[in-house]
């Protein structure tokens, strides 16, 4: 069996660390960054199958880091979960909207995270060695469009580019 990659782009190195320290003892082969710039950077060197982004970070948040995936043609079938502790239904329908797979909140239960993992990259397996069944996966939605161009416009603006 081929060994998935993962990218996990968080700021807080003790989170990439167990991120990484879980999904490397469930056979993932992962690679970490620390913003979104450098996670899309990695993205298009690393081309992994799946990413999880927290979305407040330095540099480049997570949900431009998603649009950037999502609309690069080699990349765009890339998974993405969001990892984060925003809350908000904003948030999580900014996300979602982007064609991320999931948006999950902080704190995480590691074991929960690698069944929805194992969900997404690993379906004809079913659910790693535990008593309930991997939730289903939420199903990613369509690029909004006019979402994207808000958000763009927002980024400028708060940059000062606009």
């Amino acid at each position: 069996m081929a060994s998935e990659k993962v990218l996990v782009v968080d700021d807080e190195p003790h989170i990439r660390q167990a991120l990484q320290a879980a999904l490397e003892s469930d056979g993932y082969v992962v690679m970490c960054a620390e913003n979104g710039k450098d996670g899309v950077d990695k993205c298009k060197a690393f081309k992994p199958a799946l990413a999880i982004l927290d979305v407040r970070m330095p540099v480049m948040d997570g949900h431009m880091a998603s649009i950037e995936i999502k609309y690069d043609d080699e990349l765009k079938d890339t998974k993405i979960i969001f990892l984060t502790a925003n809350t908000d239904d904003d948030s999580r329908n900014y996300g979602l909207g982007h064609g991320a797979e999931m948006y999950l909140n902080k704190p995480f239960n590691v074991d929960d995270l690698l069944m929805r993992v194992g969900g997404l990259l690993r379906p004809s397996e079913g659910a790693p060695s535990a008593a309930a069944p991997a939730p289903a996966p939420e199903k990613a939605r369509p690029v909004d469009e006019k979402a994207r161009a808000a958000y763009l416009e927002k980024l400028k603006k708060k940059l000062g580019g606009g």
